[in-house]
């Protein structure tokens, strides 16, 4: 009897992992529109910016934040909101079922492609090259002269591309030191205070952030003109198809220009 009592526990208790397995599996898993709607949830991250999601004091913010909130609005789900500034380990999260989107300017690029869906785009720019006026020294006139120099960026950065292509350009190495637990506005701020030589930055963005440390250049580009997205996980394409539906009636309206004229 008691053998048989024991072998008896031991079963219940296996059921009851199984299932506690399948509760945590199943509320981890990548969810299409269906899924969302129905849980009433609608999971993103995005980074720990004024472009990305802020909260000072009493206030919440961010360009990326007011714009996926108006889509939750319209889907009629609660807006539920994480924020992590390496956009590989975002991705990576969005992938394992944590997070449904990734609202954040990704880089339609050939590193993700494989991996995720990416949303029509949400901003078209290109990135420029961020440096102090005063130093004569250091400072960079034309994109060659960055040859057997180095550019600081956060860490896992989807731009460290782009210095890889200049570098392939002008036929000589270009070194990338990653800042850990960093955005792009800290490096320019970085930068303006002269803690790092030089970081790269989104041309609206760093319009913008010459406004507030007016002793920094951003004169050099460093690359072309890119397209960057919102990225979603690849079993969702109909939350893909809601998400274009919305950026296309969205996006150039009224009410789109008002937060965008608060942040750029």
């Amino acid at each position: 009897m008691e053998k048989y009592l024991k072998s008896a526990l031991i079963a219940i208790a296996f059921v009851a992992f199984l299932s506690l397995a399948y509760t945590v599996f199943k509320d981890r898993s990548t969810r299409d529109i269906d899924k969302i709607v129905d849980s009433g949830r609608l999971r993103v991250i995005t980074d720990n910016s004024t472009l990305g999601f802020k909260i000072n004091k009493d206030s919440v913010y961010g360009f990326q934040y007011e714009l996926i909130k108006a889509f939750a609005v319209r889907l009629g789900v609660e807006l539920e909101i994480a924020e992590n500034d390496d956009l590989r380990e975002c991705v990576d999260e969005m992938l394992n079922g944590e997070y449904d989107i990734v609202a954040a300017f990704v880089p339609v690029t050939t590193e993700y492609k494989d991996k995720v869906l990416f949303t029509n785009p949400i901003q078209i720019d290109r990135q420029m090259l961020v440096q102090r006026k005063g130093d004569s020294i250091s400072i960079i006139k034309k994109q060659y002269e960055l040859a057997n120099d180095s550019i600081f960026l956060p860490k896992n950065s989807p731009y460290k591309i782009l210095i890889n292509n200049l570098s392939n350009q002008i036929a000589d190495t270009i070194y990338v030191l990653e800042l850990k637990n960093t955005i792009a506005e800290v490096a320019v701020k970085m930068v303006a205070d002269g803690i790092i030589t030089y970081t790269i930055c989104p041309e609206r963005c760093a319009k913008k952030m010459i406004e507030i440390y007016p002793n920094l250049d951003i004169s050099i580009p460093i690359g072309f003109q890119q397209s960057s997205s919102w990225v979603i996980p690849k079993n969702a394409p109909q939350l893909q198809q809601r998400l274009n539906e919305f950026l296309f009636e969205f996006v150039g309206s009224s009410e789109y220009w008002e937060i965008y004229r608060k942040y750029f």
